[in-house]
């Protein structure tokens, strides 16, 4: 018999497990046979009740549905199950994402359950056809999830036919006047402006709307999944939680939350397209195609008949689904002004920002009224109140750039810390928002950072690794260390991550001190309306986000050795050789991401007529027929993606070279065109 392993090394136990048993899962806490199962994802936790009715109104979990019932326990089991995975270990997080898109599959099959007629058939008479309308659903929207529950289009049915007395509306209006502003419905919307009347009344007098002390984007905001439980809840296995669900009849009385100044330039080129995503559909496919695993193990699910489907299906899902975005990458203008902001702002201002609402916190008193005088430094930046009394947008954003509010502030300070440790060190988010004060190394050989690595790793088991870290970084993040570790220390909940920003005191009553989770988003938004950082053609300005910065260092650092002159890098490159830098650049870095860098500064260098550039110019010139003139006036995203595929085709490569100078090492680098490429054009 085996021995059994320690907890540290319960992913071992995946590889030893026998083929022939569906009936185990390393997540699941109870049995096999609860109606509940109590599941365990790392740190997550999450029920899936199969006490769900099927289309005879009997219960999934009834003896007569015995055998679907398990089959549909077994086909969640193997989900993390070696003939499933091929006996690879996967982490939490990709287990409870596997298992969350089965849910879901099986959840297709139980809103449609009469239909396929689940409680006499199962799913032995699913067909072919069905598959390829089940495909056809997977992508029909943006949202797969979306598109397999229709929540929306189910709310609109069930509150169009609730019923309220004329009693229940008089009394709701004259207590709610709001819910009643019916003057101009919305163009489009499918219910008469009595049953809009009916069904605010009947979503209040039912307590599906938010309490009013509750903050949200409406006075009158609908609880989505409150609502839904009620509508399909008894019928599906997967929680019922819909991000981005507007109900736009039912929501209402917007409140501004000033949350961006302008529409943001998309940080994907996929990000316009409204299909679904190619990746996303294929994860979804990637269970159904596990049902002949299933079938092979004794699992009677669908036919293999009625999988053929899924063969077939391959061609409707390419022309219907898109590719995986480009991250876009940000122009050197802004890359390097941002940058150049955030070091000013926390050398000016950081550290007083950051006293000032300690002494606050020292006080105890009510932060809004500002208990102590503001410093003389603050008070030049413009701080005159805690946080914004705003009404309106317009309103809000110019206090922000007059620095009226410590709150907004600090919000600015978190986002220039943010983007100052997130640019020279090239870090993921996920890398980022867990570091704490441990996180911090200081040797004798100078400051590093210690965290778990966001990929690379086997199971639940990270890699923990050191990476240099530049001293204004390291000292950036002591100061925001020093604020989490005294507001603790003052008896204030605080979390221990470096970026949980201060309590914004919403609220009326204590605790007016503390720190909540990072907020990495509303921090970058405020940096950059408070900065007015650039726009594009149409107005959309860049709000930065971390996979957005990951690339920064590299552009400045490719710019430098191209162009020169890049005054920010000296906070950087003054303490370590350019060689090393380009080393941890390119380990930092797919490839993929830096030829798209290179590629972004050869496009600048041939449009300012560089020398470094010019035989590339001169061979994109003879490949494509044109003009040097030609050239020039092409779109900029042509010209780097002419130069992208040069750089992957290897008929062009970009060369650093590193040479000894005055002040010690030096680069540049050379952009190549081969030979035998040239000839051949």
């Amino acid at each position: 018999m085996l021995r059994d392993l320690p907890k540290e090394l319960w992913f071992i136990s995946q590889f030893r497990r026998s083929y022939g048993n569906f009936e185990e899962a390393p997540w699941r806490e109870n049995g096999f046979e609860e109606d509940v199962w109590h599941c365990k994802f790392g740190e997550v936790r999450m029920d899936i009740d199969f006490r769900v009715v099927l289309d005879d109104g009997s219960l999934l979990t009834a003896p007569s549905n015995r055998g679907l019932l398990d089959a549909f326990k077994r086909f969640l089991c193997l989900q993390s199950h070696p003939a499933r995975t091929g006996g690879r270990a996967a982490s939490a997080k990709t287990t409870r994402q596997r298992i969350a898109l089965t849910l879901h599959v099986l959840d297709y099959f139980l809103l449609r359950a009469e239909s396929f007629e689940l409680s006499r058939r199962g799913l032995a008479f699913v067909t072919a056809d069905d598959v390829t309308k089940l495909v056809e659903t997977l992508t029909s929207k943006h949202r797969i999830k979306d598109a397999i529950y229709e929540p929306k289009k189910r709310i609109v049915q069930f509150l169009r036919n609730v019923r309220v007395s004329y009693a229940d509306i008089f009394e709701t209006k004259r207590n709610h006047p709001e819910l009643f502003s019916l003057s101009h419905k919305r163009e489009g919307c499918s219910m008469s402006v009595q049953q809009l009347r009916v069904a605010r009344t009947w979503l209040h007098r039912n307590g599906y709307y938010y309490a009013q002390k509750k903050v949200t984007d409406f006075s009158y905001r609908v609880v989505r999944t409150t609502l839904l439980e009620t509508i399909i809840g008894h019928r599906v296995l997967s929680g019922l939680k819909f991000d981005g669900l507007t109900l736009e009849d039912f929501d209402v009385s917007p409140v501004q939350r000033f949350q961006r100044e302008k529409e943001a330039v998309p940080v994907s080129n996929a990000d316009e397209d409204e299909r679904a995503g190619a990746e996303f559909v294929s994860a979804y496919v990637s269970v159904l195609e596990s049902m002949r695993v299933a079938r092979k193990n004794g699992i009677p699910l669908l036919t293999e008949e009625a999988l053929a489907a899924l063969d077939e299906s391959e061609e409707l899902r390419q022309h219907r689904t898109k590719d995986k975005g480009r991250f876009t990458t940000l122009p050197f203008e802004v890359a390097n002004s941002i940058l150049s902001h955030a070091i000013e702002f926390y050398y000016e201002y950081g550290t007083e920002l950051v006293e000032y609402y300690l002494a606050l916190a020292k006080t105890a008193d009510d932060i809004r009224t500002l208990p102590i005088d503001v410093p003389p430094k603050l008070k030049k930046l413009g701080i005159e109140a805690w946080r914004t009394t705003a009404s309106t947008s317009e309103q809000f954003f110019i206090e922000l750039r007059r620095g009226n509010n410590l709150l907004n502030m600090l919000e600015v300070l978190y986002g220039a810390i943010l983007i100052i440790v997130n640019t020279l060190m090239a870090r993921r988010k996920s890398e980022l928002e867990r570091l704490t004060r441990k996180s911090i190394v200081d040797s004798p050989a100078g400051y590093f950072l210690a965290f778990d690595l966001g990929k690379a790793n086997v199971g639940e088991h990270r890699s923990h690794v050191l990476r240099p870290l530049p001293d204004i970084a390291a000292e950036a993040l002591q100061l925001l260390g020093r604020l989490t570790a005294e507001v603790g220390e003052l008896g204030y909940q605080s979390s221990p991550y470096l970026f949980a920003a201060p309590y914004s005191a919403w609220h009326q009553y204590p605790p007016y001190y503390g720190t909540v989770e990072p907020d990495f988003e509303r921090y970058f938004d405020r940096f950059c309306d408070y900065f007015q950082v650039a726009t594009d053609e149409k107005g959309r300005r860049f709000y930065v986000r971390s996979h957005l910065l990951r690339r920064n260092f590299a552009m400045l650092f490719i710019w430098h050795g191209s162009f020169g002159g890049i005054e920010v890098l000296r906070y950087f490159l003054g303490q370590i050789r350019p060689s090393h830098t380009y080393r941890y650049i390119t380990e930092s870095i797919p490839g993929k991401a830096l030829r798209r860098i290179h590629a972004t500064v050869a496009n600048d260098l041939i449009r300012a007529n560089h020398t470094a550039t010019q035989d590339l110019a001169d061979f994109l010139c003879q490949r494509y027929g044109i003009t040097l003139d030609d050239l020039h006036i092409l779109p900029e995203r042509d010209v780097i993606a002419h130069v992208e595929e040069l750089l992957e085709s290897g008929e062009a490569e970009v060369e650093p070279e590193f040479f000894d100078g005055p002040n010690g090492e030096q680069y540049r680098f050379v952009y190549k065109v081969h030979e035998n490429y040239r000839k051949a054009a």
